[in-house]
């Protein structure tokens, strides 16, 4: 009797009685959890920036960070890291829009599911939060007119590129059999989702907190959206509507 009770108490979510009885149900609840809790994380780091002995040193941190870059900038670099920011902003559209295509024109449902709803889902967590904090951007930012229109915090461009190159590096990972180029995809795309965050604070348009924030509640939507795929692969879901719940 005490393996079977050591059994169940160790037993996770996704294999819990009511996930194996209404398996949208609780694909439906995982994500708006889920959702919750990227969002939480934004809220955390704005609560521990608040219960520290010095308050300021969040904002002094930030703006000591984007002044650095502004005296020691060059206009070759800002044409370099203003093209590389792309990549997490309009190139980022295409490419998204292009990986979702070419899974639907393969009807492979379930990859074309997770990549909609991962990359969507993170657009529309960023701009909840935005909304939420209307932080301005930095006094550079105005330079860059699209930018200077919108909120701050987090980062839109870094919280996209964790979560969408993470879930094509996932996606990627799973489909490759070397782990030599299991490991190289994980590393290229730790170094353009750190490349793109690092544009944003090198050109100004934001403060090193938007960023890492971005990444912080980024993160953590990815996790559930990867959990949310094994347990759909698990499952054996294949219409497009079951993952998108």
């Amino acid at each position: 009797m005490q393996p079977a009770a050591a059994h169940h108490t160790s037993r996770k979510p996704w294999k819990s009685h009511f996930a194996a009885l209404h398996p949208k149900a609780y694909l439906a609840l995982h994500y708006l959890i889920g959702f919750v809790a990227a969002g939480a994380i934004a809220w955390l780091i704005v609560a521990a920036a608040n219960v520290v002995p010095d308050k300021a040193l969040i904002a002094e941190t930030d703006d000591a960070v984007t002044n650095w870059f502004t005296q020691h900038g060059s206009e070759s670099g800002d044409s370099m890291f203003s093209a590389i920011s792309l990549l997490g902003g309009p190139l980022l559209i295409v490419i998204v829009a292009s990986v979702a295509a070419t899974f639907a024109t393969r009807r492979d449902w379930r990859r074309f599911a997770i990549v909609a709803v991962t990359c969507g889902g993170g657009v529309l967590l960023n701009a909840v939060l935005r909304e939420t904090f209307r932080r301005a951007h930095p006094v550079d930012a105005t330079v860059f007119v699209n930018a200077a229109q919108s909120w701050s915090f987090p980062s839109g461009h870094a919280m996209n590129a964790l979560v969408c190159y993470g879930i094509f590096a996932y996606l990627a990972i799973a489909a490759l059999h070397g782990s030599s180029a299991r490991s190289w995809t994980g590393v290229a795309a730790v170094a353009l989702i750190g490349l793109v965050g690092f544009t944003r604070v090198y050109l100004g348009v934001h403060f090193l907190s938007d960023v890492v924030t971005g990444y912080a509640a980024g993160a953590v939507w990815l996790a559930v959206c990867i959990v949310a795929y094994q347990f759909v692969r698990a499952r054996q879901f294949t219409a497009p509507a079951t993952l998108a719940l």
